[in-house]
C-alpha cells in the first residue's frame, strides 16, 4: 500500500505577503505541504510615470538597433505595466525576466518571454543578457523607484545602450499593522518576505521584536541584507520559485 505524501507543515501557520495575485502559487505550494496559510500583501504597486512615458520608452526600444530586449527584474515591475497594454507596442522586442515569478507575471500581461534568468537578483539577469549578446544592442529596464543600479550599469559596461523608466513605487497597504498584528496575535509560525519592500514595509508595521519569534524565509541576497540590517537573521531560499521557497519554510521549521 502507497504511503501518503509527506506534509512537514501540518498544523503551521504561515505567512505569505506577496500581492494577491503573485501570492497564489507559494500559497498553493505550502497547502500542500499541510501548512494553514494567512496571506496578507504588504505592498501596494503606486505608479510613478505617466502611461505616455512608459509607451514612449517601448517606442524608444523599436527604434534601436537589434538585438532589442526588455530586462524585467521584479514581479513588481511586471504588475506595473498590467495596465499599459503593451504587447502590442513590444512587437519584435525580446523580454528577458529573472526568476520564474516574474516570468509567469509577464505572460499575465501579455508579453512573451525569450529569457528566464535563474535565481531573484540583477546580476544574474546582467549575466544571462550579456551571455545572450544584449551587449550589442538595446535594453529597457521598466524599474522601481528605489532601484539599485547595478543592472543597468552592468549592461552599459558590456556595450548596451540603456535606457531606465522609473514607472513605480512601492507603498505599505493600508491597515498592515492592524492585520498584521492580528495575524501575529492569533499565531503566526514562520514568515515569508520576498522583496526588500516587503521586508520594510513589515519591519515597519509589527516591528522587529515579532519576527525574531519566529524563522523568516526570505530570496535573494537584497532582501536578506535589508532585513540583517534591522537585526533580523533570515533563512534564505536556494530557489525563488514557489517550490524553493516553501521547500526553505519546511526546512527553516524543523530547526
Amino acid at each position: 500500500m502507497s504511503q501518503p505524501p509527506a506534509r512537514p507543515l501540518a498544523g503551521r501557520r504561515v505567512l505569505v505577503t506577496r500581492a494577491a495575485a503573485q501570492a497564489a502559487a507559494l500559497s498553493q505550494e505550502l497547502r500542500q505541504l499541510g501548512a494553514a496559510v494567512v496571506e496578507i500583501p504588504a505592498i501596494a504597486i503606486v505608479p510613478v510615470a505617466p502611461p505616455e512615458e512608459v509607451r514612449e520608452a517601448a517606442r524608444w526600444l523599436r527604434e534601436r538597433r537589434p538585438p532589442r530586449w526588455m530586462a524585467v527584474a521584479s514581479a513588481n515591475a511586471a504588475d506595473a505595466l498590467r495596465a499599459l497594454d503593451l504587447p502590442d507596442d513590444l512587437a519584435g522586442i525580446r523580454a528577458a525576466a529573472v526568476g520564474e515569478p516574474t516570468a509567469r507575471a509577464l505572460r499575465d500581461v501579455g508579453v512573451n518571454v525569450d529569457l528566464v534568468a535563474p535565481g531573484s537578483g540583477a546580476a544574474a539577469l546582467a549575466d544571462r543578457l550579456i551571455a545572450a549578446g544584449a551587449g550589442s544592442g538595446a535594453v529597457w529596464l521598466p524599474q522601481a523607484e528605489a532601484a539599485r543600479p547595478e543592472l543597468a550599469d552592468r549592461l552599459r559596461e558590456a556595450g548596451a545602450e540603456v535606457s531606465v523608466t522609473l514607472c513605480y513605487r512601492t507603498a505599505a497597504v493600508p491597515g498592515l499593522a492592524r492585520l498584521l498584528g492580528a495575524a501575529f496575535a492569533d499565531r503566526i509560525d514562520a514568515v515569508t518576505l520576498l522583496s526588500p519592500s516587503a521586508a520594510e514595509a513589515v519591519v515597519g508595521a509589527v516591528g522587529v521584536a515579532a519576527l525574531a519569534r519566529v524563522p523568516v524565509v526570505c530570496v535573494g541576497s537584497t532582501t536578506a541584507a535589508t532585513l540583517r540590517g534591522h537585526g533580523v537573521t533570515p533563512v534564505t531560499a536556494g530557489r525563488g520559485d514557489a517550490d524553493g521557497v516553501a521547500a526553505a519554510v519546511a526546512v527553516a521549521l524543523r530547526r
